[in-house]
């Protein structure tokens, strides 16, 4: 492969983390552009991008903002694309994106929920295919700001499918590093163990959260909540095992109580990400998580009663939402 000084980024989707991910790469002066859409897009590009919460302030002026303006101008452009759009989106993205990629770029899938790897892969080859476990918070305050409202643990970097260009690898984790931003790259089994850990937590708490419109902490203090959250976990352990994957806990007891007294407490006020989609009139991710889930289930023969429920549950809220959006 061709050696790249100096690694050429594309944030391709400028939500809350993307827009976290690209503000931090600016600030250590690395090239970035970004491409979005919606409100808050618009307004970064009128009025300047604001980053605010936990990792400081920081403020991309709008005189230095860089946005996408023609993609077939810039086909092959980009050294690292950061795919940072919904799961519902990735098909398109990935397709849209996958022209700008240069011949031995990467593309990274900063996003939540299983098929995203693959689907990018169906695009850009295996070669070229890196995920990440995301598992900072961010959140739109308003447009054109975005708030870093807690962190868990370090970006997570990884190989799922063969090696990549190693040294794009290593510099987009450096590069994160420098600017502020918690990462490490780990292994192939690492990166999915990860990518399953955070399914696990996504699917336990995030359509039960939009359901129920209650912070992540009401679930974990009723018993009959509870036993809905034990159900999902112990569902999606019984599908790992059908399929063979590997899960950073060693039983669904062993994470249940983890969830409870570890990752809960610091999470306690945090709304569904889900709730905010189907407020906004939006699709969800449930297809990518509790949805995928059922899916796997069925093919392997594992009933998923709990997490068949939540994802028609979601599908409701979301038919609802955008039949009646005075209800939002």
């Amino acid at each position: 492969m061709n050696e790249i000084q100096s690694p050429t980024y594309l944030v391709y989707g400028t939500g809350a983390i993307g827009s976290v991910l690209g503000g931090f790469l600016h600030k250590i002066g690395r090239d970035v552009t970004l491409a979005g859409r919606g409100a808050h897009f618009r307004a970064v590009q009128q009025e300047g991008l604001g980053i605010r919460g936990i990792w400081g302030e920081h403020l991309v002026p709008k005189e230095e903002i860089r946005t996408l303006p023609d993609p077939k101008s810039e086909a092959g452009r980009f050294s690292t694309i950061l795919l940072a759009v919904k799961s519902k989106d990735t098909l398109d993205a990935a397709r849209e994106a996958a022209p700008l990629l240069s011949e031995d770029g990467i593309m990274v899938s900063i996003q939540n929920g299983l098929g995203n790897w693959e689907t990018i892969a169906r695009f850009v080859g295996e070669g070229r295919t890196v995920g990440a476990r995301v598992i900072f918070g961010a959140e739109i305050s308003r447009p054109g700001l975005a708030k870093v409202t807690v962190n868990a643990d370090d970006v997570l970097l990884g190989e799922p499918f063969c090696p990549v260009n190693r040294q794009l690898l290593q510099s987009l984790e450096e590069d994160l590093r420098l600017s502020g931003i918690p990462a490490r790259v780990v292994t192939r089994e690492e990166i999915w163990s990860a990518l399953w850990g955070k399914v696990l937590y996504n699917c336990s708490l995030n359509p039960l959260g939009a359901i129920l419109e209650v912070p992540y902490g009401r679930l974990g203090e009723n018993e009959e909540t509870r036993m809905i959250i034990r159900g999902v976990i112990e569902e999606i352990f019984q599908v790992c095992r059908a399929l063979d994957v590997t899960l950073p806990h060693k039983d669904a007891e062993e994470y249940y109580h983890f969830l409870l007294e570890k990752q809960l407490p610091p999470t306690s006020d945090h709304r569904a990400s889900m709730l905010q989609d189907i407020l906004a009139g939006r699709r969800t991710e449930i297809e990518a998580l509790n949805g995928a889930i059922s899916r796997l289930g069925r093919e392997s023969g594992i009933s998923t009663p709990c997490n068949d429920l939540l994802s028609h549950l979601i599908r409701f809220k979301e038919k609802r939402g955008r039949a009646h959006p005075s209800m939002r």
